[in-house]
Formats: C-alpha cells, sequence, structure tokens
C-alpha cells in the first residue's frame, strides 16, 4: 500500500500539471504562435546546421531563406492572381447554373418527392458567391480568434517569422540555457529528445511542403488534360489547404465536382478519374515518402489532432496539431515505452 508522502507527492504533482495546463489555455494565442515559430524554425535547422559547416553565417542563411521565400510568394500572386482571378469570376457565373440546373432536376422528381414532402414545391435556397463567404470568413474567424485582443495578423505572422529566425542564428545558446534546468546526469538524453524532437517538427513542415506543391501540380495537369474550365484555381486551392492534411483533396474535390457538373460526362468523370488518381499518388508514394517517415504517426493519430487543433484554434490550430503530436510522441516513446521496455528486458 502507498505511504501517506507518495500520495501527497503525486497529488500536487497532478494539481501543478493541471494548472499548467489551464494556464497553457488560458495563454493559447501566445502558446500557438510560439508553437508556429518553433515549428517553422524546426524546418529551418537542419539547413542552417548544413551551411555553418561550410562557414555560412545562420543569420544569412535564415535572411536569405525569408528573402527568397518572399521572393517566390512575390513571384506566383504576380502570376497566379490574375489567372485565377479570371477563372473565379467564371465560378461566380457557374454557381447559379447549377443552381438552376439542380432545380430542374428536382422539378422533373417531384412527384417521388412529394412523398417525403407533403407535396409542397421543393426548391433549393439561391446558391452563389454569398453562400460561399461566410463559411470562409468562419474559418478565418476561428483561425484569428488565438490572436484577438494581441496582435494583428500581419504583426502575428511577422512576430512568427522573428522568433523563428532568432531560434535559428541563438540555437547554441538557447539550447545551453534550457538544459541549465535538467539534472546534469539527464542532460544528454533530454538533448537526444529534443533533437528528434525537432527533426519530426521540422521534417512534417519540409515534406507538406513538397506534398503540397506536387498536389497542386498534379491536379491542375490533370483537370487540364479532361477539359475542366477552372484547373488552376482549383489546383491553387488544393495545394494552399493541404497544409492541412486531408482539407485540400476535400474542399477542392468538392468544388470541382459542383462545377463539372453543368458539363459533359466525359468532363464529370474525368474529375474524378483526376482526383482518384491524385490521392492515390499522394497517399501511398508523396505523403508516406516526405512525410511519413519523418513524423512516424497512424493516420487515425493525425486526424485526431487535426480535429482537437481545428477545434481549439480554427486552421491555425490544425496547422501546428500535427508536427506537436509527432513531438509529443517522440518525447512519449523516449521517456514512457523505452524505460517499459528496459523494465521487462532487465
Amino acid at each position: 500500500m502507498p505511504e501517506r508522502g507518495s500520495l501527497d507527492a503525486l497529488f500536487w504533482k497532478a494539481l501543478l500539471v493541471a494548472g499548467a495546463l489551464w494556464l497553457l489555455y488560458l495563454c493559447l494565442d501566445i502558446v500557438l504562435l510560439t508553437l508556429s515559430a518553433l515549428v517553422l524554425a524546426a524546418a529551418i535547422l537542419p539547413l542552417a546546421d548544413s551551411l555553418q559547416r561550410r562557414r555560412v553565417p545562420r543569420a544569412v542563411t535564415v535572411c536569405g531563406l525569408y528573402a527568397i521565400g518572399l521572393g517566390v510568394l512575390t513571384f506566383l500572386v504576380a502570376l497566379l492572381v490574375p489567372v485565377v482571378g479570371e477563372q473565379a469570376q467564371i465560378l461566380s457565373l457557374r454557381l447559379p447554373q447549377f443552381y438552376q440546373t439542380l432545380n430542374g432536376w428536382i422539378a422533373s422528381a417531384r412527384i417521388g418527392l412529394g412523398r417525403f414532402s407533403g407535396g409542397r414545391a421543393f426548391e433549393l435556397p439561391p446558391i452563389g458567391l454569398e453562400r460561399i463567404g461566410p463559411l470562409a470568413q468562419t474559418l478565418v474567424e476561428r483561425s484569428l480568434q488565438a490572436t484577438r485582443g494581441l496582435f494583428t495578423g500581419a504583426f502575428a505572422a511577422l512576430l512568427v517569422l522573428f522568433v523563428a529566425g532568432y531560434i535559428v542564428v541563438d540555437r547554441r545558446r538557447l539550447a545551453d540555457g534550457v538544459l541549465r534546468f535538467v539534472p546534469r546526469p539527464s542532460r544528454a538524453r533530454t538533448a537526444k529528445v529534443a533533437t528528434d524532437v525537432m527533426r519530426r517538427m521540422g521534417g512534417y513542415i519540409r515534406g507538406q511542403m513538397i506534398v503540397s506543391a506536387c498536389a497542386a501540380a498534379l491536379l491542375t495537369i490533370g483537370l487540364m488534360i479532361v477539359g475542366f474550365e477552372t484547373p488552376l484555381l482549383i489546383g491553387v486551392l488544393a495545394g494552399a489547404l493541404n497544409f492541412v492534411p486531408y482539407l485540400g483533396s476535400t474542399v477542392s474535390f468538392i468544388l470541382a465536382i459542383l462545377l463539372a457538373l453543368n458539363s459533359s460526362v466525359f468532363t464529370i468523370v474525368g474529375v474524378v478519374a483526376v482526383f482518384v488518381i491524385e490521392q492515390f499518388l499522394e497517399g501511398n508514394f508523396l505523403v508516406p515518402y516526405f512525410t511519413g517517415r519523418q513524423v512516424e504517426l497512424h493516420p487515425l493519430a493525425v486526424l485526431a489532432a487535426l480535429i482537437v487543433g481545428a477545434n481549439l484554434a480554427g486552421v491555425l490550430g490544425a496547422l501546428v496539431a500535427v508536427p506537436l503530436t509527432a513531438g509529443i510522441d517522440a518525447v512519449l516513446q523516449d521517456v514512457y515505452l523505452k524505460a517499459i521496455e528496459q523494465k521487462n528486458v532487465g
């Protein structure tokens, strides 16, 4: 039977952990910004370490990457915005036509539907961009709730970039400072676990960037081949949203099917085939090769992390949920599972 002292110690430890979790929840906005910066720094660290061995200062690496990223973003905006804007106008014209087509189908099947609607006329509500706007607005609001009252979205992004760059540039001193709070016999093991955590989180971001770019390219080219009207819009949308697993392909597929319903049967079948092929390549080759080997999480764990992250902080929470879960899994495997294995072996 456990002694009274050990029970008291366990109680106070549990109370301390609960209090810390509650404090983190109250400061969720700051926590999310810090995690975003940490994940971004983890993605940059391998390149900074490699170039430092070639006598390239870490600050130069960070500034160079930021400059390249800004240049690529500016180029993509200048290249894609006119085309995507034109295709978005086509989308706005196609949605009312799709609404009329569906109402025509419903009118032709009104006799069958009358048995369930009591003979009353059944008609879809008007559809257009004004119906899509509230959905997009909800997603954006949930994502910005984490920073409301403290930062604007632009300032928060700049803050994340600054903190991430500082972590990369001053990694050695920051790591030494954190390790001072760890007992000396455990420092080597703690450093090893921290390295594994950063490897997983950074590997996820780098892999997801490659997967998103490949998904956007595959969908754009495939939809162009089958004669779809707005291939670039669907491809860019899928690539942008694909940073959150399952979101990009799902949203872009639904939108593509809605737009293709007014086209020929060949186009509809072609759109479905393109998405099936893209999902097959992404699920069996791209994700396992570029992210699966880094994250080392079961798909159900990824889905659960996405649900919890999106529920807490919208899209921003979903973005950091998977790398954070991968880091927690690395800690648990080293601290808990390996200890159990060593105990069983002993």
